[in-house]
């Protein structure tokens, strides 16, 4: 029977890490331990002794996972962001699939938790959406199940000996650890790895608007950034259109006020793009039926995800991201930033 490592880090136990931890204990698969990485020693009864809690200092997440790993007794590496939590059937359904040797990696969807308060839900929508994740949003709903190369920590699986054989994730990068680690793994083995709709996990969304544009921003620069040091799986179209609606954005403004002909042009494009914004905001009137009339807090936080994170890519692609950790309550562990 195949044992997993639970591995999550965090800053400092708060709501979200005893919520994921009440639901892992509820997993209908228990041969598993789970490994928290803290900043600081922390003393806290989880109950049980598969649960530990390890101390790593004021380190990035991958480090954090770095330290845990070494520790680590399972045939199955299950990386957990802190603020996510999984379904009853996770590692079940995730065992199933690594019972084929030739599985070195595995992802799943990270949905929108039942029960979220708005603010959330909203964001959710915005991630599920084509118009904000394109060709990803697998990543948010569950999907058919496909080949992948690149897949966020928030819901991955390592085989051990694979991870092990790679080094583990790089120190230098967050975010963007992950899809460092997944390049690595696949240029190791020459294919890509599964994704499958079946191992799910619910993921908190930052609140929009301010914690959520944070959080894009961030995306914007590692993306930028491994646009131009990682090409295999970050400089491709889908990344590149945001800054690209950016620059026209700006640019034909100062074009088309000397010249009519652009402006007709640009004028139309912009149309174009705001009647395309008002068509997908049906997609969270639909589930949001209680609420009448049109969904501009979708619209204007689609438009602002473009921004933010068209912006952000072109300051990755000219500089290195910092490594800037989430300030967080010192009290209550919780993050006061998106």
């Amino acid at each position: 029977m195949l044992k997993f490592s639970i591995i999550i880090p965090v800053r400092k136990i708060n709501e979200y890490v005893k919520e994921s931890i009440t639901r892992i204990k509820k997993l209908d698969y228990q041969e598993f331990e789970v490994f928290i990485v803290t900043d600081e020693k922390e003393e806290y009864d989880f109950g049980g002794t598969r649960i530990k809690l390890l101390e790593s200092g004021n380190v990035g997440p991958g480090e954090k996972r770095n330290l845990a790993v070494k520790q680590a007794t399972g045939d199955i590496l299950a990386f957990l962001d802190d603020d996510s939590y999984p379904d009853y059937g996770w590692l079940t359904n995730a065992a199933k699939i690594f019972e084929d040797q030739e599985v070195y990696a595995l992802g799943g969807p990270a949905v929108t938790p039942r029960g979220a308060e708005y603010p959330e839900r909203m964001t959710g929508y915005l991630f599920e959406s084509f118009i904000v994740s394109g060709l990803t949003t697998y990543r948010y709903l569950p999907k058919k199940k496909r080949m992948i190369d690149d897949y966020p920590s928030v819901n991955l699986f390592v085989r051990k000996s694979a991870f092990d054989e790679v080094g583990g994730f790089p120190i230098e990068f967050w975010p963007g650890e992950d899809t460092k680690l997944c390049l690595d793994l696949v240029e190791k083995h020459g294919r890509d790895f599964p994704y499958d709709p079946d191992v799910l996990v619910y993921h908190h969304r930052r609140d929009i608007f301010k914690p959520y544009l944070k959080q894009i921003s961030r995306y914007g620069r590692h993306r930028g950034q491994f646009a131009r040091i990682f090409p295999k799986t970050s400089r491709i179209p889908m990344y590149f259109a945001p800054s690209i609606f950016f620059l026209w954005l700006s640019i034909g403004f100062l074009v088309s006020l000397i010249s009519y002909a652009f402006f007709v042009n640009y004028f139309l494009s912009l149309i174009i793009y705001f009647l395309s914004l008002f068509f997908a905001s049906f997609y969270a009137s639909e589930k949001e039926p209680e609420i009448k009339g049109v969904r501009f807090d979708f619209i204007s936080g689609v438009f602002l995800t473009h921004i933010y994170y068209g912006v952000n890519f072109l300051i990755g692609i000219m500089k290195k991201p910092e490594l800037k950790l989430k300030k967080y309550d010192k009290k209550t562990g919780n993050y006061v930033e998106g």
